[in-house]
């Protein structure tokens, strides 16, 4: 079954460009587009799409008020979001409203499709441009932990931690460090006990949000 996918982008040839990338993947379908908030939500209420590719700023309603009204109406629906700049403060409004994955325009042409595919399965999806920015705020908080009596992170649970950011399953973050799917989730279960948070989503939140991240 084809994954049904809206695009949403107040530029006519930035649509265009996305349309030419996606119709290269035979399981993608583009079933509409938007050039602004509200068309987007009606296209919503009309086509039930699958995924939505979300740009951050657009005349009028943003991407942001667009996606908390998208899916405080349909749940169900996956948010992509795109948008030019890597902004930390953008990211982490994109995700407190809902959407699971975020990718930079930069690298639309080359992460778009995965994206897609990967929220559509249940993931979170950021490109490695958000993800170094994870990772450097895990660390930031390794940082932040040594100097008070509150437990700490090691090195592997901050790689296992930004490869879950990441969207990836256990056993291909078991690949990646050369260790058991079993030890991943050891790893896993220590550092959501750590953190003090339940899913890869509050992670990538609480990542951002306490970390010293130049927006």
């Amino acid at each position: 079954m084809k994954i049904r996918t809206i695009l949403v982008d107040d530029h006519t040839m930035v649509r265009e460009a996305l349309c030419v990338v996606l119709e290269q993947d035979s399981r993608i379908q583009v079933v509409g587009e938007a050039g602004d908030g509200e068309t987007a939500l009606q296209l919503a209420d009309k086509l039930s799409p699958d995924v939505v590719v979300m740009d951050v700023a657009m005349p009028g309603q943003s991407g942001i008020e667009t996606t908390r009204r998208l899916l405080s109406k349909h749940p169900g629906i996956k948010v992509l979001a795109l948008s030019t700049y890597l902004d930390q403060r953008i990211v982490q409004q994109m995700l407190d409203v809902g959407a699971v994955g975020y990718i930079v325009k930069s690298a639309a042409g080359t992460e778009l499709k995965e994206g897609i595919r990967r929220v559509a399965e249940g993931h979170i999806y950021l490109c490695d441009a958000v993800t170094s920015m994870v990772a450097h705020s895990l660390q930031d908080r390794q940082t932040r932990l040594n100097k008070t009596d509150r437990p700490t992170l090691s090195r592997r649970e901050i790689q296992v931690a930004t490869l879950l950011a990441e969207g990836r399953s256990a056993p291909e973050i078991a690949v990646k460090l050369n260790i058991s799917p079993g030890t991943v989730d050891v790893h896993r279960r220590n550092l959501m006990r750590k953190l003090e948070v339940h899913n890869v989503v509050e992670l990538t939140k609480y990542a951002m949000r306490t970390g010293l991240i130049s927006p």
